[in-house]
């Protein structure tokens, strides 16, 4: 067994880049020896390799990677907590190591994720997927080695647009979002006013209007109390500052007075863009914040990515007109299954789902749709290994939709990916 659960984390990681496939947590260990003997590497081939990507590691882990742009990237990355994409990062690093890539490459499709990842996490889209992805993402062999277009293709479906980034920021309390997204956001915005970086650590997020309000504050503000629940956590409410405890729940009045003669641009720009403080304040700096995090984290050109250009590999849950496309394989829990139709590919799939836990079409059968859909064959009957008859005149649309049902209700999603041509 490994020894500790960094070392463990990094050789599940190390593990994704070179098989391009999931490593259970439990079964670390088991994965390595079969990735070990299978590749029939020496003693000294195996050490010399996972020493050369455990100091890719430890740049990760540490921002402190030769380019201090890159190392940006990494310790907004590290702060998000979004250990998962860390196989990529690896991977990007060993292909500006080994010429295949340059610097300035590897922080354009860096920065692609950073800015899914952050755009994701603020507008609360679900990342399950994403493990899945950054396996897809680490073999090379896809879209002819087009490391752009094959982030941007895995990305594609789930990547908030500016419309939602900012309905999202008008609405979420991002103050008690988790990964330090609030203090995150503020320091990101005050490093691109000022390109001087701010120690993280130090700084403390500053509630204009306070979480605690008093008498003044009820007086000075129009339903003071609605407004604070309601946008009191949002984005435009909360700035940066060192004096925190000193300002506690004071009026905006006196407020104002410090901000005015504050280090940071950010809450400078409070005291010199606004004389009152309310509703319709927040709300406008809001705007004005989210905008400025638009260009910061910009939406890549997805027009890159048409769709007559669909091939490959995608996840099951993964939105893509497949009209007039044929499937060539489908891969489920790591075994990939060749196919030459998508009825051919719906029953593989079922017979796999028997083969590996029988009780799986209990919890099918239990789903009223998919049931009377598959379980009462009238029009193309088909015959699975188990002598199940099922319905298969589906069309291609149809047979994902109910393949990604049944992996939702099996909570397999993050297994099941296919391939077209």
């Amino acid at each position: 067994m490994f020894a500790t659960k960094t070392f463990a984390e990094f050789i599940r990681h190390y593990l994704v880049v070179k098989t391009h496939t999931s490593v259970k947590k439990n079964g670390v260990y088991s994965s390595y020896k079969d990735y070990f003997i299978s590749n029939g590497l020496s003693s000294e081939q195996a050490l010399a390799d996972l020493f050369k990507f455990a100091s890719y590691y430890d740049q990760i882990l540490n921002h402190k990677s030769a380019d201090d742009r890159f190392n940006k990237i990494l310790e907004h990355i590290n702060v998000m907590d979004s250990k998962v994409v860390f196989p990529y990062l690896m991977l990007l690093m060993d292909l500006v190591h080994t010429a295949k890539i340059n610097q300035e490459e590897a922080i354009q499709l860096a920065h692609i994720l950073e800015s899914y990842l952050f755009r994701s996490k603020a507008c609360q889209t679900p990342t399950n997927r994403l493990n899945k992805i950054v396996v897809g993402l680490c073999d090379l062999s896809k879209e002819g080695g087009n490391l752009r277009l094959r982030l941007l293709r895995l990305l594609k479906a789930n990547f908030p647009d500016d419309r939602k980034l900012l309905e999202s920021l008008m609405e979420v309390d991002l103050y008690k979002q988790g990964n330090h997204l609030a203090k995150l956001s503020l320091v990101i915005l005050e490093e691109h006013k000022t390109r001087e970086t701010i120690n993280f650590d130090d700084a403390q997020v500053e509630h204009i209007m306070p979480q605690r309000l008093n008498a003044e504050w009820r007086l000075q503000v129009a339903n003071a109390d609605k407004v604070k629940e309601q946008y009191g956590g949002t984005l435009g409410n909360l700035t940066l500052t060192k004096y925190n405890q000193e300002m506690s729940n004071k009026p905006y009045s006196e407020k104002k007075e410090f901000y005015k003669d504050s280090n940071v641009s950010l809450t400078r720009e409070v005291a010199e863009t606004y004389n009152q403080w309310g509703k319709e304040a927040i709300i406008d700096r809001t705007k004005e914040l989210t905008d400025e995090l638009i260009q910061i984290f910009p939406m890549p050109n997805i027009k890159e990515v048409n769709e007559e250009e669909i091939t490959g590999e995608y996840t099951i849950d993964q939105p893509v007109n497949v009209t007039g496309k044929a499937p060539v394989q489908i891969t489920i829990n790591e075994n990939e299954y060749p196919v030459k139709t998508w009825k051919q590919m719906l029953k593989i799939f079922l017979n796999d789902l028997w083969n590996r836990d029988s009780l799986n079409y209990d919890w099918i059968k239990e789903h009223d749709q998919i049931s009377r859909m598959l379980f009462r064959p009238h029009n193309a009957p088909a015959t699975l290994e188990n002598g199940t008859v099922i319905e298969t005149n589906f069309s291609a649309s149809v047979i994902l939709a109910i393949i990604t049902k049944i992996s939702e209700i099996c909570d397999i999603t993050d297994q099941v990916s296919y391939t077209v041509k």
